[in-house]
């Protein structure tokens, strides 16, 4: 019997970015539907065992063990430090070794940004997004420098860089023509937890929602653009047309920190209390309740490396209301609308003829969507075989 492939996963629960959360989930999600022969053993790297036993629950994957990364410190009692150091002068080396199995069994890890672990594996990275090169004015130049570094000495010279999206391969290739790392787009898919439990009438009641609304779930960051759908219901209400809008996500900008406060200062000062439920972070089953029942999702980000809410409303069978970006414009093909990012009207224009009119879902069967990123990762381990030193 041929041995398994044995592929590591860095993972961390991180609610400030927990689409990189809910990335590596999907993984190991999308792997499951593989033909048995082709599931490979998922190491989790992981910092606690809390964090593997609810990835285990969640993804009930046949094939998975933990592996605590960070390590533990080490620590040596003071007489095994004088025995070492005596050892040293003498031997040249530490007689007293703990730890000696530090390192993971794997041969594939993702992504690949660890010395201390990558020694003999191949460095294949993945690069969200390149929005520090589209949308500089969010950052400091601390935050452009450290991720203009990281991309150039670490991904471009390692062996693969996997990019989500077409769009995000052409910045790539454009900011790095000389790059040594080939690149290979990866689009992923999301599976979702089962969240029949839910109910939308208790729901409804908790988060005050009525029988309509719509619904943008997005972290409140700068570039996720909520102010253009505040302008946007200002405008219709102005018009007579009441419209309400659910939000969620984590309130926290790291760089912008004082985007959440400009929002809310703009949501009182044009009286649209009525009109905003602001969620915060929602645990995942209700907030794809939520989803589900939504008259439509707004989708109104200035930038995106391949957009999670998106797939979500995709695996949903929804329809979106979307900015014009690229990524977009890749990511959607049914289901959905576009307008300006920039264009509060358009927004409107485009939210007033949903709330009016539903046009019927395309059913675009996406069981085949997980399925083909499963694929498209197992082929992605099996490039890397070509890698190994």
């Amino acid at each position: 019997m041929v041995a398994r492939d044995r592929v590591g996963l860095l993972y961390s629960y991180n609610e400030n970015w927990i689409g990189g959360t809910y990335y590596i989930l999907n993984i190991i999600h999308a792997l499951k539907t593989l033909e048995d022969s082709k599931k490979p053993v998922v190491v989790v790297l992981t910092e606690a065992v809390d964090n593997f036993n609810s990835l285990k629950e969640e993804t009930f994957y046949p094939y998975l063990e933990y592996f605590q990364f960070p390590p533990k410190k080490t620590s040596y009692s003071l007489i095994e430090r004088l025995v070492n150091k005596l050892s040293r002068t003498i031997l040249g080396k530490n007689i007293i070794v703990k730890n000696k199995h530090a390192n993971p069994n794997i041969d594939f890890l993702y992504p690949n940004e660890i010395p201390k672990l990558s020694v003999n594996l191949p460095k294949i990275n993945w690069i969200p997004d390149f929005q520090e090169d589209h949308l500089p004015h969010l950052f400091s130049e601390k935050d452009i420098k450290r991720r203009k570094t990281k991309q150039r000495e670490i991904y471009a010279k390692g062996d693969v860089v996997v990019l989500s999206s077409h769009n995000a391969k052409l910045d790539f290739l454009r900011l790095y023509p000389d790059a040594k790392a080939i690149s290979y787009v990866l689009p992923f898919a999301v599976t979702h937890p089962d969240f029949s439990m839910e109910s939308i009438v208790a729901i409804r009641e908790e988060y005050h929602l009525p029988q309509d609304y719509f619904f943008a779930p997005n972290q409140f960051w700068a570039h996720k653009n909520h102010i253009v759908v505040l302008k946007a219901i200002k405008h219709l209400k102005e018009q007579g047309k009441e419209v309400i809008v659910a939000m969620s996500g984590n309130e926290n900008d790291y760089r912008n920190k004082d985007n959440f406060t400009i929002l809310k200062d703009y949501i009182l000062a044009n009286n649209l209390e009525d009109n905003i439920r602001l969620l915060g972070f929602l645990p995942r089953t209700k907030q794809l309740c939520i989803f589900k029942n939504a008259v439509a999702i707004i989708q109104p980000s200035l930038f995106e490396g391949w957009s999670t809410v998106v797939e979500d409303s995709k695996a949903l069978g929804k329809y979106i209301i979307a900015s014009n970006i690229s990524v977009h414009r890749e990511q959607i093909t049914n289901n959905g609308a576009f307008f300006d990012p920039n264009n509060h009207i358009e927004l409107a224009e485009c939210i007033e003829r949903r709330f009016v009119k539903s046009d019927k879902i395309v059913d675009l069967n996406y069981n085949n969507s997980i399925f083909e990123f499963a694929t498209n990762f197992y082929e992605l381990t099996q490039l890397a075989k070509g890698y190994n030193l």
